[in-house]
């Protein structure tokens, strides 16, 4: 299957620049109020690679987050309901 991406980009190229970033990156913050397998495939691999990892829910959505985030304890998910607030979760999780 061959598909196309932001600006154009290939879906290999996408995969194995995001996977480099994974790879260097010290930590991975997710948004995961709306369910994406491609977000839902990086934490994974995040876990994998051992990454802090910090996941952000709005809880004004009326969703659900997934009891597969909330109930893994090697990860923080941590719920929202304005950007001061998500400002202050994010200034504590990079001390």
């Amino acid at each position: 299957m061959s598909a196309t991406g932001e600006n154009g980009l290939s879906a290999e190229y996408i995969y194995k620049r995001d996977m480099e970033w994974l790879k260097e990156s010290d930590a991975v913050v997710a948004e995961v109020t709306t369910p994406s397998l491609g977000v839902g495939y990086e934490i994974a691999k995040a876990e994998g690679l051992n990454k802090k990892i910090l996941c952000l829910f709005c809880s004004a959505s009326g969703k659900n987050l997934s009891a597969m985030i909330t109930g893994n304890k090697q990860m923080m998910a941590i719920e929202y309901h304005s950007i001061k607030e998500l400002e202050k979760t994010l200034a504590d999780f990079f001390k």
